[in-house]
């Protein structure tokens, strides 16, 4: 639409409507910016200017409201200003948790709870509005009013993960409790927890938290799982750590390979696949007198095999030990495929095998000495009535004299024996 204005009438009309617009438009900015001024002084008298010069703006009593709060003698007018701000603006989570903590130094620990939870609705998915929540309910030992503000923080900051599950299970206690009302059902969250959990050595509670993770039926990285597995041969689980490295192998392809092939009961016996330095595959540990490595040069079969060099020193063994699940009361045939270098000691290196739990020995190969050619080394053996698990490892009988030169090993095997074959 186009307005005429060649009329002096109408360009005299138009042009005082248009000062009139403007006149009022800088009014209100003039009062709003005078307002903010106000607002910024440390008096109390300034803020009241702000307020009414802007009654409807929500800050000017709250920020009336915090400077009242600071002292005891005027706590009440800062409850009542608080109230008006949130009333002005209810969607400010900051105002229901300024009117909580009003309400706390006030004793009223009722309304405190109705303010706090206010500030959850207004902002229900600020990590930093839950945590305030969910620590306000701990403090009040209401852990299941707690649990559900801590799951939204665990949904959204991962920064907080760790300190978030430590409080849920100081404060609860109970694995169950913590999956149903805390825990977003997320395989990263509920490794967290299993970590957690193995840490404070919870052997009852963190398996529960792999059976939660488990039927989630979503993949997950299986190395942050794997001190689970050390938690459970720990304490003697054996057959619950058979079961979940199975249920591993179904949720990571990777780990597929570390099954059991064939009779063969020794996993990664040929070290063709990576180390994983836990569950049911090789472990490790650094000893700078027996440098481990993984050889593509040297090899039985396949296409790589487990180097061990001994730099001189004393190296009592060489760090290296598979934990592998047996049958008690049975017969096993023992080999493996060894090759020497120039190994120089009064004790060489030695496959032994015995109980992973007592100790006792089951069996001990004739020490390697010398430069040899790959041979296999062979051993038998029968465990003992309550054996379930043995070790397999490559040690020194006796092992303190000083030893230098290189092994090769591949091909290692431990095999269960029929009645029969345990006969001839």
């Amino acid at each position: 639409m186009q307005m005429d204005l060649r009329s002096p009438v109408r360009r005299v009309a138009f042009a005082g409507l248009s000062f009139f617009f403007a006149a009022v438009y800088l009014t209100f900015a003039a009062r709003a910016f005078w307002a903010a001024h106000l607002a910024t002084r440390p008096g109390e008298s300034d803020i009241q200017k702000s307020i009414r010069l802007e009654p409807s703006n929500s800050e000017y009593p709250a920020v009336l409201a915090r400077n009242q709060a600071l002292s005891l003698a005027t706590l009440n007018d800062a409850v009542s200003n608080f109230k008006i701000a949130v009333k002005l603006n209810p969607y400010q989570s900051s105002y229901w948790l300024d009117l909580a903590g009003a309400y706390q130094l006030a004793g009223e620990t009722d309304h405190q709870a109705e303010a706090v939870q206010r500030a959850a609705a207004a902002d229900p998915m600020t990590p930093h509005v839950a945590w305030q929540a969910a620590n306000f309910f701990l403090l009040q030992g209401d852990v299941s009013k707690a649990l559900p503000y801590f799951r939204t923080v665990l949904a959204n900051d991962p920064d907080s993960t760790d300190s978030a599950l430590q409080l849920c299970w100081r404060a609860s206690g109970d694995a169950n409790q913590i999956f149903d009302h805390a825990l977003p059902q997320r395989p990263d969250l509920y490794l967290s927890f299993l970590r957690l959990l193995v840490a404070k050595q919870e052997t009852a509670a963190a398996n529960i938290a792999w059976d939660h993770l488990i039927a989630l039926h979503q993949p997950f990285p299986a190395r942050p799982a794997l001190p689970y597995f050390r938690l459970l041969l720990a304490s003697e689980q054996v057959a619950s750590a058979m079961t979940a490295w199975r249920q591993l192998a179904q949720v990571d392809e990777q780990i597929r390979p570390y099954l059991p092939v064939s009779a063969n009961l020794i996993v990664n016996g040929g070290f063709e696949e990576p180390l994983l330095n836990g569950g049911f595959d090789w472990w490790y540990e650094p000893n700078p007198n027996a440098k481990l490595a993984i050889d593509t040069t040297q090899f039985y079969g396949g296409t790589r095999s487990l180097s061990v060099t001994f730099n001189g020193r004393n190296a009592p063994d060489a760090g290296i030990t598979q934990l592998v699940p047996v049958k008690p009361n049975a017969d096993y045939a023992f080999s493996a495929q060894s090759k020497t270098q120039d190994i120089d000691s009064a004790s060489g290196p030695r496959f032994a095998i015995g109980d992973a739990y007592t100790l006792s020995p089951y069996a001990v190969t004739d020490d390697l000495l010398g430069s040899n050619p790959w041979h296999k080394q062979e051993a038998r053996f029968r465990t003992g009535p309550a054996t379930n698990l043995i070790f397999v490892k490559i040690t020194r009988q006796p092992p303190g004299p000083l030893i230098r030169g290189k092994l090769w090993v591949d091909d290692l095997r431990l095999i269960e024996l029929s009645h029969a074959e345990a006969a001839h």
